[in-house]
């Protein structure tokens, strides 16, 4: 059975939930009151730094989107190593899931966190097709 987030000590927060913490939608507010404000470690990749940055430069301007990932960075630890690195590719050459999607669950097993993912059709789908060997939360579902 499923544990509650909240009973680890560190998740491993994908792109899609911050850019929803940043919109403050519904889900983003969620976020904020369950994981930002409680006392979890956030973890990251090297690789979502990049992805939040774009995507809310696309949204917002450059000057915006630095702004926000310095509050990221100052509340979330940016792990990476050569180790992750392989393990994302072996998710990579076995999943068709995008690239940091690789990335945060690689992290989330080398740590032995849980990641937290917004819900999409790509990590559903290879859900449906076979599980992952870490925890995986939706923020739809915390």
């Amino acid at each position: 059975m499923k544990k509650d987030l909240s009973d680890y000590p560190g998740v491993v927060v994908d792109t899609g939930v911050w850019i929803e913490y940043f919109i403050e939608t519904t889900l983003g507010k969620k976020f904020k009151e369950k994981i930002v404000e409680g006392r979890i470690s956030i973890y990251i990749s090297e690789t979502v730094v990049s992805e939040i940055f774009y995507v809310l430069c696309r949204q917002k301007g450059s000057q915006e989107a630095k702004r926000k990932l310095d509050m990221v960075l100052d509340g979330a630890e940016v792990i990476e190593s050569r180790e992750i690195q392989m393990i994302a590719g072996k998710y990579k050459c076995e999943r068709a899931i995008s690239l940091s999607d690789c990335f945060t669950i690689a992290v989330s097993k080398n740590m032995g966190y849980p990641a937290l993912f917004k819900e999409e059709d790509e990590i559903s789908k290879e859900l449906k097709k076979k599980a992952f060997d870490i925890e995986l939360f939706f923020l739809e579902d915390i």
